[in-house]
Parts: structure tokens; sequence; C-alpha cells
């Protein structure tokens, strides 16, 4: 009989172990360099490049793993990998009542640091690739409409380069408003 109460004692302790071990295996997450993991459930300090101190109801893990607490906190994915876009308008009247059709390429991926992450899990975490796509797509095209409206047409036929920086100044804005980074545009084809 004293020689149970001992055993009983070190089989709870091995048992007690194990499901804690279990637990911090089961909730350790683990992120590669192309993703970044948004951990919500709890507020969180960071700090600024700037120094300034901000708290926020979720943190950011890049290329590294994270305790995730069961029950309180939730761990989601986002995508950090280039997205590559077909970029197309409509036949478009240019400033001196023109008629222009532009196809572009471009190129755009989850800028790396905080704040654009931040910005990104905001507008896209739940978000599939494609909706991503769709939204990086929309800007592009609304920022080549508002460059088209303002040039003629022999301006954008003649000035590819010119018209290119302008677009690729007005979308930066834009998509940065979003997490978004411009990586490149290219235009394939102008039809005037």
């Amino acid at each position: 009989m004293y020689l149970l109460s001992p055993l009983l004692a070190a089989g709870g302790v091995v048992i007690c172990t194990l499901f804690f071990v279990v637990v911090l295996l089961v909730n350790y997450r683990k992120t590669g360099p192309n993703e970044a993991l948004i951990v919500s459930g709890r507020k969180c300090a960071s700090v600024h490049p700037d120094g300034t101190m901000a708290v926020r109801g979720f943190r950011i893990v890049k290329g590294g793993g994270t305790f995730v607490l069961p029950v309180i906190e939730r761990a989601d994915r986002l995508s950090l990998e280039l997205l590559t876009l077909d970029i197309n308008t409509p036949e478009m009247e240019t400033g001196n009542r023109g008629r222009v059709k532009v196809a572009g390429k471009a190129q755009v991926k989850v800028d790396s640091d905080d704040r654009s992450i931040a910005l990104a899990a905001e507008h896209f975490l739940s978000k599939s690739a494609d909706e991503i796509k769709m939204a990086a797509t929309q800007t592009l095209e609304n920022s080549m409409r508002s460059v088209l409206g303002s040039l003629t047409a022999e301006d954008v036929s003649q000035n590819r380069e010119a018209f290119v920086n302008r677009v690729q100044e007005l979308a930066t804005q834009s998509l940065a408003n979003l997490g978004l980074g411009l990586v490149s545009f290219t235009v394939r084809d102008i039809r005037t």
C-alpha cells in the first residue's frame, strides 16, 4: 500500500508532463520567410522605427515561431509572396479626346515592414490570393485611367516611359494604403 502511493504520484507527474508537452507542441506555430503570422486575441505593445509605442490587438511574427495561447489567441497566415497581375484598361478617352487602350503587367506583394503587414492584415487577412489580386488590379487600373485622362493619346504612345513613371508614382501610394508594394510595372501594348 505504501509502495502504490509513490507510483501513483509518479504516474500523475508523468501524465501532467506529457499533457504539458503536447499542449506546447500543438500550439507552437512556425512561419517561413514568405509569410507572416498574425496572432490576435490580446493586446500587444510594439515599438515603431521612430521610437514611438503602439498598442494593438495583434502581434506579427515573420520568419520564426511563437506560442499561441489556447482559447485566448488565434493565429492566421498572411502571404508575403509576389503576385503577378494583368492590367488592362478599356478603350478610354484621353485628355485631347483621343481613344486609347493600354495593357500592362505588374507585380505586387505585401511589403515586409510591420506597418505594411498590419495594413494588409486589416484589408486581406481572410481573403484569398485571387481577391488580393483583384483589389490590386483595380487600384492599378484606376491609376492608369487617371493618368490617361490627363495625357494626350500621342503623349501616351510616344513617351511610354513617362507614362509608366506617372502610373507607378500614383499607384505606389494607393497600394501602400493597402499594405502592398509595387515591385514592377510594365506596359505591353498601347493601342490608339
